[in-house]
């Protein structure tokens, strides 16, 4: 009787080692099956790329994590835009970085369609054709157009050495960029190309864009 009783103890002891075994295996593997799709913490999407800036024509990947498919091609349009799945409407790419599509998306998105959508964004390839030009005027020793090209930044200060330079008698304190703005204004601005170069100023050059004019005038002190 007792051999009975005590073979009885050790068969419930292991019942309930081995559903607490198979238990724990259990919650194991659904937790590894859930860790496969969770989502990236936002901070995943402050890596992608905020230095080149997209123009038309150009490739991306583009991939919602929170949708499990893989990433889709979108090309950015002559108009500059994105046309963007679920997304009734345009996103401006144009001029922005991927990083900050990436957000404008999910800004968009997560008002619509999304409780919370990881987006991500990434060139896959550049078209190298012609997106416009900018002249540089005045004094400067090449004056004439100069083209632009997807994923070249220009400034000013660049704009002009890549005239050769001002002349002999260029006002470089005072050169002035005249641009066409989205509403069909004409604004002109006035940059200090001397300080920028002579004492390093970055923050006082501005960037170039297509249709651009730049007119370097004369100075009556050499």
């Amino acid at each position: 009787m007792k051999n009975i009783k005590k073979i009885t103890g050790f068969a419930a002891v292991f019942l309930v080692l081995t559903c607490m075994f198979c238990f724990v295996a259990g919650a194991k593997a659904q937790g590894e099956g859930t860790n496969q799709f969770r989502t990236p913490p936002l901070l995943d999407m402050n890596t992608l790329d905020d230095i080149q800036k997209l123009q038309k024509g150009y490739v991306l990947d583009y991939q919602v994590f929170e949708d499990r498919d893989q990433p889709i091609k979108l090309t950015v349009t002559d108009s500059g835009d994105l046309v963007i799945p679920y997304f009734e409407g345009l996103i401006r790419a144009a001029g922005k970085t991927c990083r900050q599509v990436a957000f404008d998306v999910k800004k968009e998105l997560e008002n619509t369609h999304y409780k919370r959508a990881t987006v991500r964004v990434s060139i896959s390839s550049i078209a190298y054709t012609n997106i416009g030009t900018f002249s540089v005027q005045g004094y400067v020793k090449t004056p004439g157009l100069y083209q632009l090209l997807p994923g070249e930044t220009y400034t000013v200060a660049m704009a002009i050495a890549k005239a050769g330079g001002g002349t002999d008698f260029a006002n470089l304190r005072k050169v002035m960029l005249t641009r066409v703005m989205e509403d069909g204004e004409r604004r002109s601005f006035t940059i200090n190309v001397k300080r920028v170069v002579e004492e390093g100023k970055l923050e006082e050059d501005m960037d170039i864009q297509a249709a651009d004019q730049i007119y370097v005038p004369q100075s009556f002190f050499r």
